[in-house]
C-alpha cells in the first residue's frame, strides 16, 4: 500500500566540472608572440601553465588555457568550489485539475507548471551561466556532456524530469507515462517514512548523455530487499538530445522535477551540467553567478 508522505529536498546545486579534451595544437608559422618573423622558442605546442605565455597559440595562456584545467594551482575549468545548498520541497502529486499545453494557462499559485498537460506543482531549481562568449549558443549538442541528479524516490512512475534551456528548449529527460505499472525505486528509498517525518533515503547518481542507449523505463532493474531499483548510471533523455542545439548557453539553466502521483514522496539531494569546457571563454573566472 502506498503511503502519503511529506515531501522534502535537499538541493547540492553542483556546477560544471571539466570535462576530456585535447591537447592544444602546435605552434602556427607567423603566431611568435614577440612580433617578429622568426619561431618563437616558447610556442611549444603544449602549454605552459605558470610561465604567462600563450605557448601553444591559441589565444588562451596559463589558468585561462583549458589544458592548464586542475594543473599547476589553476581550477578545474568551469568548476565551483563551494557550491551553494538550499534545501526545498519537492510537491508530490499537487494539481489544479486544469488541462493546458502551456505554463501561462496555468494561474495558481500551487500548481503554476504545465507538465503533461495538467497544470501541476514542480521542484524547479536554477543555474545561471555566465562564463561562455557573449552571445554563443551551442552549435554542438554533444558538447553539453551530461545532465546528472542524485535522487531517491520510492516510485520512478510518478516523475517527470526536464531540463529547461535559456532559449525555453524544455528537454525532457523522464517522462511521466500514466498512473498505471509497477513501482520502481531510485536509490534506495526510504518508503517507510511519515507525513509528519520524512526521513531520506539513500540517493543514488543518474545521469543523461548523448551516448546513452535506454531511457530509465526501459532500463532493466536489480531486485534488493523485495524492491525494484534503478541502477546507477547513464540514460537516454526522452526528448532528443539535438534539441538543444541553438540554445544560448549564459542564462538560466532550470531543472524541473514534477511528481504526479499523489502519493509517494523522494529527496533529490543535488543536480549537475557538465559542459565541453572548450565553450568556456575563460577558464580562470567562474562559470555561473
Amino acid at each position: 500500500m502506498r503511503a502519503m508522505k511529506m515531501r522534502s529536498v535537499a538541493l547540492l546545486a553542483v556546477l560544471v566540472s571539466g570535462g576530456v579534451v585535447a591537447c592544444g595544437p602546435s605552434g602556427r608559422p607567423g603566431a611568435d608572440d614577440d612580433g617578429s618573423d622568426g619561431a618563437d622558442a616558447n610556442i611549444t605546442g603544449q602549454e605552459v601553465c605558470t610561465d604567462a605565455v600563450d605557448n601553444d597559440g591559441d589565444g588562451r595562456t596559463d589558468c585561462s588555457d583549458v589544458d592548464c584545467s586542475g594543473i599547476d594551482g589553476c581550477p578545474v575549468c568551469g568548476s565551483v568550489e563551494n557550491p551553494e545548498a538550499q534545501p526545498l520541497a519537492l510537491p508530490d502529486g499537487i494539481s489544479s485539475g486544469t488541462m493546458c499545453s502551456t505554463d501561462a494557462e496555468c494561474t495558481t499559485a500551487t500548481a503554476p507548471n504545465c507538465v503533461a498537460k495538467e497544470c501541476h506543482a514542480s521542484y524547479t531549481s536554477t543555474l545561471d551561466f555566465i562564463g561562455f562568449p557573449q552571445n554563443s549558443t551551442l552549435t554542438d549538442p554533444n558538447k553539453l556532456l551530461k545532465v546528472c541528479v542524485k535522487i531517491e524516490h520510492s516510485w520512478l512512475r510518478d516523475l517527470q524530469m526536464e531540463l529547461i534551456t535559456p532559449s525555453g528548449v524544455i528537454l525532457i529527460l523522464h517522462k511521466f507515462i500514466d498512473r498505471v505499472g509497477g513501482e520502481i525505486y531510485l536509490g534506495n528509498a526510504n518508503d517507510n517514512d511519515t507525513a509528519a517525518s520524512p526521513v531520506a533515503g539513500t540517493g543514488f547518481d543518474y545521469c543523461w548523455t548523448p551516448q546513452a542507449l535506454t531511457d530509465m523505463l526501459s532500463s532493466p532493474t536489480m531486485s534488493s530487499g523485495g524492491n525494484e531499483i534503478l541502477p546507477a548510471g547513464d540514460y537516454k533523455s526522452v526528448s532528443p538530445w539535438t534539441a538543444m542545439t541553438g540554445t544560448q548557453l549564459n542564462g538560466t539553466w532550470t531543472m524541473r522535477v514534477t511528481d504526479l502521483w499523489g502519493a509517494d514522496n523522494g529527496f533529490l539531494f543535488e543536480w549537475s551540467i557538465k559542459f565541453d569546457p572548450t565553450l568556456v571563454s575563460d577558464c580562470a573566472g567562474p562559470i555561473i553567478l
